[in-house]
């Protein structure tokens, strides 16, 4: 073989190791840029959880406390703020072990794995707060409906003697409910809704390298 034969199979031999170099530069970049957006995911979660204790406290004092206590939703409101802090609580952990999972993952296939279940995560969070929120709405509406004496006045009475609630009035109180969960959704969406977009389109730029591989 002579010099230029043995250069030209160097040539193609280099040429065919290009895409290889290419691909892993790809994956180190969109590793290193979900591993952010997933930091960034656990430090929303902590400023929620911070402005949450920071609500609590500048909301419930002595007044109402004593309300709640009128409408029999004193320990109610015990169990719900236990339970708030409890999920945030365990949410933080998952996105604290989801991030520190991708620091050391170097597998595509892993990494996809990952930004799934991180993006159910948020997304089941944000439900469940969703859902739990309209449920709480309620039960308090029913509560002070049933021992508030301040709603006496919008009662209706029947001829028997019983009294109702005016259907529009309740489902004024409804709409107003599903007005503050939108609130809340459009409130998740701009803390969470950015970082989720572009985990998003790390995906399905894995998915091509995974294809190419």
């Amino acid at each position: 073989m002579d010099e230029l034969d043995f250069l030209k199979k160097d040539w193609k031999r280099q040429e065919a190791d290009l895409p290889k170099v290419s691909v892993d530069t790809i994956y180190k970049m969109i590793h290193k840029r979900s591993s952010s957006l997933m930091k960034w995911i656990l430090y929303v979660s902590i400023f929620e959880f911070v402005l949450w204790t920071i609500l609590n406290i500048t909301t419930v004092n002595a007044e109402t406390l004593e309300t709640l206590r009128q409408i029999h939703l004193y320990e109610f409101e015990i169990v719900g703020i236990v339970l708030q802090y409890a999920v945030l609580g365990i949410f933080i952990y998952l996105f604290y072990k989801n991030y520190r999972e991708v620091q050391t993952t170097d597998n595509t296939k892993h990494l996809m794995s990952r930004i799934l279940k991180v993006r159910r995560t948020v997304n089941f969070y944000v439900a469940y707060n969703l859902i739990i929120f309209f449920i709480i709405g309620m039960v308090v509406f029913i509560a002070m409906l049933n021992f508030d004496p301040k709603f006496n006045d919008v009662m209706i009475q029947a001829e028997d003697g019983t009294q109702s609630m005016p259907l529009g009035f309740i489902a004024v109180f409804i709409v107003m409910l599903l007005v503050l969960v939108a609130l809340l959704w459009a409130f998740y969406k701009l803390l969470y809704g950015i970082l989720l977009r572009r985990l998003k389109r790390n995906y399905k730029e894995l998915s091509k390298l995974e294809m190419r591989d």
